[in-house]
């Protein structure tokens, strides 16, 4: 059987220029943003593609996608009309791509392109934070994206600055940080500060740039391990980067009318909408959908499952997921509670989907600044309201009882049922879990010494934890008893008892 190539699909040859660098190569941006491109291009309404760049030094994708002549294989599930419904397309938004640890020059060259119009970017919501650089180089890329955006705009800005044409770039993360377009303006503009560019260069980013915030909403589950070689079977070629995920879709950026002009997403027919303000979208997604991700998958995983469709036909880990978000997210968010339910049934019936089989290990990628960002918010409005939520104590349990056996990066797990399993997260996050485990000594009142050091630590959570005497001490004793009982035994006495 042939490999997925231009070779084999001569008609998706494509001469359209690159008008978006992309920081981020991963499924969801596949599965999402070059879809969404790729629909807009079959209607003729924005002719262009995607250059895309390797954002970590440890990136797998890039070279699959240059073997395969940047065309990758959607293949999307979900529900209309109560049937089961797949669609099945081959994607050519990509027009080639750049690891910047090998070649940042190559990089470089895209900002003096005069077709170059957008930044998108998905570097998890670690990808989004200061870190202080290097002085710039030509030949040696910075380490975070913030530092390498920053970089590839001063290159832009020299490359153009005798025209006095403009030529910025409308730059949208899609990362799930809130006001994440904010958020890396005022990181690029201390990197500015840090390495001298001048006042030109910062009125050039603040000016002719525009930063616009975004908030994204589709489930991509990537490669399907289980079902590959079925669908090679009904593909007829292999395609080492077939990209599984839900039909539904949505998107919300924060701009006016100019901005659904220059992305005609809307006219493309797709699930997009241009607002003044998104934040009542951010918050009701990064509270329940996501919320319910990152409060339970390290349970799920912890106890043997190995995707999301299983975590929810499970006996005990379903109905535990339900409980999560019902009784414990949506009281706490100070939104319209109908609204915020219709959309958790819609979330609920999105998860189950048995055709989905999102895996619980890529969800557990950098799992600490998605607890951050995801469930702490939720788990500080409770308690200002005088509620200690029980479960979410227990899901913070579960996160830190992952990194009981953690060497180093990937974070290896020991499961129920004698399986194995690894993740990755950040390494200063794993020193932190790691060194705290050091203190257990199969005990409660040595799993609270435990709790404390992780929750204490500010630079992890932006605060100390550990003050809320009431929220630490329920969080120890929950991770006691996962080591002693079990995870799923907890979570059974749980849904039993609270």
């Amino acid at each position: 059987m042939n490999d997925l190539s231009l070779s084999l699909k001569p008609e998706l040859k494509s001469s359209l220029p690159v008008k978006v660098l992309q920081f981020g190569e991963g499924n969801f941006l596949r599965g999402f943003i070059d879809w969404m491109v790729f629909k807009m291009n079959e209607k003729g309404l924005f002719n262009g593609r995607v250059a895309v760049v390797q954002p970590t030094p440890r990136g797998r994708v890039l070279p699959k996608l240059e073997a395969q002549d940047f065309l990758y294989t959607t293949i999307l599930h979900g529900i209309a009309g109560g049937k089961s419904v797949e669609d099945i397309e081959v994607v050519n938004a990509i027009a080639g791509g750049v690891n910047p640890y090998e070649n940042w020059a190559g990089v470089l060259e895209y900002a003096a392109s005069e077709d170059l119009q957008f930044v998108f970017s998905n570097t998890t919501e670690a990808g989004i934070t200061y870190q202080k650089e290097e002085p710039l180089s030509d030949s040696v890329a910075p380490v975070t994206f913030p530092g390498k955006l920053t970089a590839f705009l001063y290159k832009r800005f020299e490359t153009f600055k005798s025209c006095q044409c403009g030529k910025g770039l409308t730059v949208m993360p899609c990362e799930l940080i809130e006001d994440n377009g904010t958020r890396l303006k005022e990181i690029v503009l201390q990197h500015i500060e840090d390495w001298h560019l001048g006042a030109e260069f910062k009125a050039f980013v603040c000016e002719d740039c525009r930063f616009l915030n975004t908030l994204v909403d589709r489930v991509v589950s990537g490669y399907p391990v289980n079902d590959a070689a079925e669908y090679e079977q009904k593909l007829g070629y292999k395609d080492s980067l077939m990209t599984c995920g839900e039909t539904f879709g949505f998107m919300a950026i924060e701009g006016g009318e100019d901005v659904k002009e220059m992305l005609p997403f809307e006219k493309a027919g797709l699930n997009v909408i241009v607002a003044p303000d998104i934040a009542p979208y951010r918050l009701r997604k990064v509270r329940i959908l996501n919320g319910a991700h990152t409060a339970n998958v390290p349970a799920a995983f912890l106890a043997g499952l190995n995707t999301v469709d299983e975590m929810m036909a499970g006996e005990v880990t379903g109905p535990f997921v339900r409980s999560v978000v019902y009784d414990e997210i949506i009281p706490a968010v100070n939104l319209d509670k109908g609204m915020l339910t219709e959309f958790a049934d819609a979330v609920m019936d999105r998860f189950s989907d048995p055709s989905m089989h999102h895996q619980l290990a890529s969800i557990l990628m950098n799992s600490s600044a998605k607890v951050r960002a995801r469930i702490l918010p939720t788990i500080l409005d409770a308690r200002a309201r005088g509620i200690l939520p029980v479960k979410l104590c227990f899901a913070m349990a579960a996160y830190i009882a992952l990194y009981r056996n953690a060497a180093g990066v990937p974070v290896e797990v020991t499961r129920e049922g004698g399986k194995s399993g690894s993740f990755v997260d950040d390494e200063y996050a794993v020193g932190v879990l790691s060194r705290a485990w050091s203190l257990y000594q199969k005990n409660e009142t040595t799993a609270r010494l435990t709790v404390e050091a992780v929750l204490s630590d500010t630079k992890l959570w932006g605060t100390s934890l550990a003050s809320d005497v009431d929220f630490a001490a329920m969080v120890a004793k929950l991770t006691h008893a996962i080591i002693t009982d079990g995870v799923t035994a907890t979570m059974r006495d749980l849904l039993r008892h609270n």
